[in-house]
């Protein structure tokens, strides 16, 4: 009898611990809006930027953004970091056109420098 007592408060507690985690992480986010992940894509991309001058720069820069901008949900930060990724194995105006766009979205979102 004191097994199923103990059995049962160990499930009442974590059904209250999954309830409790799950209540303000997993409201969606607006997505207008810069979220954490975007703004430290954003940020690693603005103080990467201007160092990325050979072909080798401009992909490490890239992985780099995309290891943040992947998981945003700020609209147009994943997507353009998938052009910066693949502008960064490209030519030089493909880089300049992803990085282009994902400054954009950087700034439509409401990044600031």
């Amino acid at each position: 009898m004191r097994i199923r007592h103990t059995a049962t408060v160990i499930a009442a507690l974590a059904c209250a611990l999954t309830a409790c985690s799950a209540s303000a992480s997993d409201e969606p986010a607006d997505p207008t809006k810069l979220d954490s992940s975007a703004s430290l894509a954003c940020d690693d991309f603005a103080q990467g930027y201007k160092a990325a001058q050979t072909r080798s720069a401009r992909v490490d820069l890239a992985n780099k953004v995309n290891k943040w901008a992947q998981s945003s949900q700020t609209n147009g930060i994943a997507d353009n970091a998938t052009v910066l990724a693949r502008g960064s194995e490209a030519s030089a105006g493909a880089w300049q056109i992803g990085a282009d766009s994902f400054a954009q979205a950087c700034l439509d979102a409401g990044w600031k420098s």
